[in-house]
């Protein structure tokens, strides 16, 4: 009799199976993403809730921009691939809203739990594809990261970071200062080494 954590992890490793069946780059053992190319990544995320006779998994599909996510954990953070930069219930999708949800049992075959780990894998490869293809940019981002500042969980360095990356340096050093002003206990260990870089770039 396996035990729920065994469950678990066999479920997970058959999720991400059929995400490398159809593309995705594993690249730890309960880890995949896509990359578009050396810095935006397709990223899936897949949380689990695990119950007494099932586990349910909530797929959710974002992006992963390497280069904004090293720039956003300067001063506390450490750069990780697993983190997505921006994402979403996939169910929040209108390509997906008519998918029933993802759970398994432990009494399924094994050709029944992995035609539904197949059926998870499809929906990321078709709609969770391309809602992170449309995502890509820092053009396209900027504004989705913009609406989540009031959440915090490093949404405001990474609204700073992706200004930077656009070139756009006096609006990161300007929104860095203000937010700094509003929040300081939360941004400080960001903000300072952040703007002590820009002050170095300018030469001030």
């Amino acid at each position: 009799m396996k035990t729920c954590s065994q469950f678990k992890k066999e479920i997970i490793n058959k999720c991400c199976q059929a995400l490398a069946d159809v593309g995705f780059t594993r690249y730890r053992k309960y880890d995949v993403d896509l990359p578009f190319d050396d810095n935006f990544h397709c990223w899936a995320g897949l949380n689990t809730g695990l119950y007494s006779d099932h586990l349910e998994i909530s797929p959710f599909i974002g992006i992963h921009v390497v280069r904004l996510a090293k720039l956003a954990s300067l001063g506390s953070l450490k750069y990780d691939r697993a983190t997505a930069t921006y994402a979403v219930h996939l169910g929040t999708l209108d390509c997906a809203k008519d998918e029933t949800a993802f759970f398994f049992r432990p009494e399924w075959s094994e050709r029944l739990l992995a035609s539904e780990a197949r059926r998870l894998a499809q929906l990321y490869a078709s709609c969770g594809m391309g809602f992170a293809r449309s995502i890509a940019s820092y053009d396209a981002l900027l504004p989705l990261l913009e609406e989540r500042v009031p959440w915090l969980g490093g949404y405001p360095q990474r609204v700073a970071a992706c200004l930077y990356l656009m070139g756009q340096k006096d609006r990161a050093r300007e929104f860095t200062q203000a937010f700094l002003a509003a929040e300081p206990a939360y941004f400080e260990r960001f903000a300072r080494p952040f703007l002590n870089m820009l002050s170095a770039e300018a030469g001030d």
